[in-house]
């Protein structure tokens, strides 16, 4: 593959562009719970990220044909970008979101990912601290060729812009490469949570103003 020109973008992201990150999200990571929403209702939470003052929403774009490559979404304060979420969304979310969680499984997983920011990740030191990276992709085809560093540290920049000073990653327990990415970009593994009941996850804490 020759040399690839990508831009990272959080502002004036358009619906093509979100609609590209869901599908990226669906086909790269198929095996979690936001992927199993499918695509309206997960295109829902990154429009919000996009817009609300609580999300991050940075997309990767190929400058040569406008292709989505990549993605990553966070949140400034996890807890107020759900409250802000239900808030302005609520009767929209339930028309999506319902038919969806038809299942207990889903529905316990629901209320789990709502009410973990108010309970999970807590280490030694203290609570954790509000501002979360929830999400990070890139296509296939763009894996080891640093578009998924590139994504990270635009986030981190804009964290930096609304004066966040660290920020929590949780991440399942069995994805070891994204472990090592995070490991790799200067992360430290905090704690061990139980996200969902029987599927551990891993808390990573990165610090800005030490990376700064």
């Amino acid at each position: 593959m020759g040399a690839v020109s990508i831009e990272f973008s959080s502002v004036g992201v358009s619906p093509v562009q979100i609609s590209a990150a869901v599908q990226i999200q669906i086909k790269e990571l198929s095996g979690g719970f936001l992927s199993s929403l499918g695509p309206r209702p997960l295109g829902l939470i990154f429009e919000h990220a996009a817009l609300s003052r609580f999300g991050i929403l940075v997309v990767a774009v190929d400058s040569e044909d406008g292709t989505v490559v990549g993605y990553v979404l966070g949140a400034t304060n996890t807890g107020s970008f759900y409250k802000d979420f239900l808030r302005h969304h609520w009767a929209v979310a339930l028309r999506h979101f319902v038919p969806r969680l038809i299942s207990v499984e889903r529905m316990r997983k629901a209320v789990e990912t709502l009410l973990y920011p108010l309970r999970g990740g807590k280490a030694a030191h203290g609570a954790p601290p509000a501002a979360e990276l929830l999400d990070l992709a890139v296509t296939r085809e763009m894996h080891g060729s640093g578009v998924a560093q590139g994504l990270f540290m635009a986030f981190v920049a804009e964290c930096r812009l609304v004066g966040v000073e660290e920020l929590n990653i949780p991440t399942t327990a069995g994805l070891d490469r994204a472990h090592r990415f995070y490991e790799k970009m200067g992360a430290v593994r905090e704690s061990r949570v139980e996200v969902h009941k029987g599927e551990d996850a891993f808390v990573y804490r990165y610090s800005l103003t030490r990376s700064a």
